[in-house]
């Protein structure tokens, strides 16, 4: 379980190996950027998913 929930942080933080950071700024937009893909894999998307489900069990 640990694994399956850590995974995606570990891969979406490991894009910062990948590009060129030249300046601070472009560090702080890539951190951002990261901070809410982050929120949206573990906060927005199962939210909607239990949205849809609710709206599913009341129909």
């Amino acid at each position: 379980m640990v694994k399956i929930t850590l995974t995606p942080m570990i891969e979406s933080l490991s894009i910062l190996t990948i590009v060129d950071i030249d300046s601070e700024e472009e560090m702080l937009r890539y951190g951002i950027n990261l901070i809410l893909l982050n929120l949206g894999i573990y906060f927005v998307a199962p939210a909607i998913i239990i949205h849809r489900l609710f709206k599913l069990s009341r129909k």
